[in-house]
């Protein structure tokens, strides 16, 4: 059996080194994928009410898996990016530079994603499956310690909107 944390924090590597192979470029649309899907759960979850009640009335895992699927569906799309051809000259100049960056917004992107799929799993109770069980003892206290700075609680309605505003500044920056 593997902790939580430590699954977390492996994924978030794996994320990591998938984002130094494919390069900052396209990990900078992923991340922008990840934050428009919490965006997207922010805004439905507060502002549309027969969503909000829909999820409340459904039972534990429903919650978690509409959220997980509007988050998941955007980031698939945002790997699957066609080639940037227009940055091609200049990422071959700089391929060190854009392996560690891609490293970097790599493990961003893994600790946006997997950081709200468990923090998403946290409020549905682990209630999912049982292949997840809820942690107990010094466990349960690691856990509910960390929820504090995954994505959803540091982004909730005011942070999201100038997250969204800074991921397309930055979008805008490097692609036109």
């Amino acid at each position: 059996m593997i902790s939580l944390t430590v699954l977390f924090g492996l994924l978030v590597v794996l994320f990591g080194v998938i984002g130094a192979m494919r390069g900052w470029a396209k990990e900078l649309l992923v991340t922008s994928a990840v934050v428009l899907g919490l965006f997207l759960n922010s805004i439905l979850a507060t502002y549309v009410l027969s969503y909000r009640t829909a999820l409340e009335a459904e039972p534990t895992g429903t919650g978690f898996t509409v959220r997980s699927l509007v988050l998941v569906v955007l980031a698939i799309f945002g790997y699957q990016t066609p080639k940037i051809q227009a940055l091609q000259a200049k990422l071959v100049r700089e391929h060190l530079e854009g392996i560690l960056l891609g490293l970097v917004m790599g493990l961003l992107n893994g600790y946006l994603l997997i950081g709200s799929l468990w923090a998403y799993l946290h409020q549905a109770g682990y209630a999912i499956t049982s292949l997840v069980i809820p942690p107990t003892g010094a466990l349960a206290d690691q856990v509910n310690g960390l929820m504090a700075f995954l994505p959803p609680q540091l982004l909730p309605i005011p942070h999201i909107f100038f997250a969204v505003g800074v991921v397309f500044v930055f979008i805008i920056v490097v692609f036109v």
